[in-house]
């Protein structure tokens, strides 16, 4: 027998519409740019994935006709979501050929054997560990924005290290992320425990995986997730989603917090600092966005400049009494960090010129940002 479904058009659009960008992107096989179709029960089940990130999603529908089937996910998509119809009909034909209707709309589209298709991952289910969605979005909000590029040297840096803190007290979950100029931390404290988390010191997401994460979690109240040796896992009522970790070793990051020295620090506005550093940035060489730090006698002056549109300054009152000093940073940093951060005062720790520094703050004490110096 083969496939023949109903499906709700909302219910498949919105489907379809989380696996996009696992599906669209360019790939070695192109059943990978296909979703797989297939009935269980009184539902279809999608699923795509790239190989390296994986997502099955539960969709009600009508069975007429059980089977299996992989069409192309974009047009798929497109078809859907320009329909005028509350209803989307599949029925498979010969070789292949899937006959869609929407309404007075008719539509016939070459799939793909789901023979063909890639099998999808098995899991543990009893090592999963329900946790706030929110927490797990909030992790990941304060920092992916410091992850590498692709096109960074340094592969491992391309994703964020997941670490887990066990007490007789507490468990927590942290994760750091760092491009080699930068580093972010943060961390959650859950009353859950954690323990049949497979965490070590080589657990690296890549950074499609948490984004795939941080999408599922904004659409739930509620995950459960878990860690395996070679996989993380995420599920919520009609989605899972699973994504192969990396292998390799993230850099050592304890050794850069041990060196910053704690003892000096200005303690400021964060919007005032943000809105300036936004204003300096307009003026910073692309490239390498310098914005100049200048602290003397309570007063902070930031000064950018473009060879070829022209500079800028402003002066932000500080409590800053010891002696002059300057120093250089990346502007857009600041920004990036500034943004993630919800509190009204931020403490920057400065220990000198060509030294790093951290940003933190008391109301928010599980995150902290670090950025290294630039030469003036």
């Amino acid at each position: 027998m083969s496939l023949v479904v109903n499906i709700a058009k909302d219910d498949l659009l919105s489907a379809l519409a989380f696996i996009q960008n696992i599906t669209t992107k360019p790939g070695t096989l192109a059943i990978l740019s296909n979703i797989l179709i297939e009935t269980k029960n009184d539902n279809v089940e999608l699923t795509g994935t790239d190989l390296e990130v994986g997502v099955k999603q539960i969709v009600p529908a009508e069975i007429l006709s059980a089977g299996s089937i992989t069409l192309p996910s974009k047009k798929l998509f497109e078809i859907v979501r320009e329909s005028n119809d509350d209803h989307i009909h599949l029925e498979v034909q010969d070789n292949n050929w899937v006959k869609i209707v929407a309404g007075a709309s008719n539509y016939n589209v070459a799939g793909m054997a789901s023979e063909d298709f890639p099998t999808f991952p098995e899991y543990v289910e009893e090592n999963l560990i329900i946790l706030p969605a929110e927490d797990i979005k909030d992790i990941i909000d304060k920092t992916i924005f410091s992850v590498a590029s692709d096109t960074e040297s340094t592969f491992t840096l391309t994703g964020l290290l997941v670490e887990k803190e066990e007490n007789e007290e507490s468990h927590s979950l942290r994760m750091v992320s760092s491009d080699g100029h930068r580093l972010s931390l943060m961390k959650k404290n859950t009353e859950k425990d954690i323990s049949s988390f497979q965490i070590d010191t080589k657990t690296i997401i890549p950074r499609k995986g948490a984004q795939e994460i941080k999408k599922l979690c904004e659409k739930t109240e509620i995950v459960s997730i878990g860690f395996e040796k070679k996989q993380a896992v995420l599920k919520s009522d009609n989605t899972t989603v699973i994504i192969r970790l990396m292998s390799g070793d993230f850099p050592d990051f304890r050794s850069l917090l041990d060196v910053i020295d704690m003892d000096k620090f200005i303690e400021i506005d964060r919007n005032l600092l943000l809105n300036s550093m936004k204003r300096m940035n307009l003026f910073a060489e692309e490239k390498f966005n310098i914005v100049k730090w200048h602290m003397e006698n309570n007063i902070l002056t930031l000064t950018s400049q473009s060879m070829d549109i022209g500079n800028a300054q402003e002066s932000i009152p500080i409590e800053y009494s010891d002696e002059s000093m300057a120093l250089g940073f990346n502007g857009r940093y600041f920004v990036d960090t500034l943004q993630v951060m919800t509190s009204e005062k931020v403490k920057i720790f400065l220990a000198g010129p060509g030294k790093p520094c951290l940003l933190k703050s008391e109301k928010e004490p599980d995150f902290i940002s670090v950025i290294m110096p630039m030469e003036l």
